[in-house]
């Protein structure tokens, strides 16, 4: 069983494609303030 604190993502665009520059700060935004778990790619 999963415990703590998960999160599904939004998937952030910029001109029609995925915006991994965003999506890494969102990653890093959610690792330094105690998230267990992402779900990459979950939303849009």
């Amino acid at each position: 069983m999963l415990q703590g604190s998960y999160v599904a993502l939004v998937t952030p665009f910029k001109n029609g494609s995925v915006d991994w520059t965003a999506l890494e700060n969102l990653i890093n935004f959610h690792l330094q303030n105690g998230t267990d778990g992402i779900l990459l790619l979950g939303t849009t």
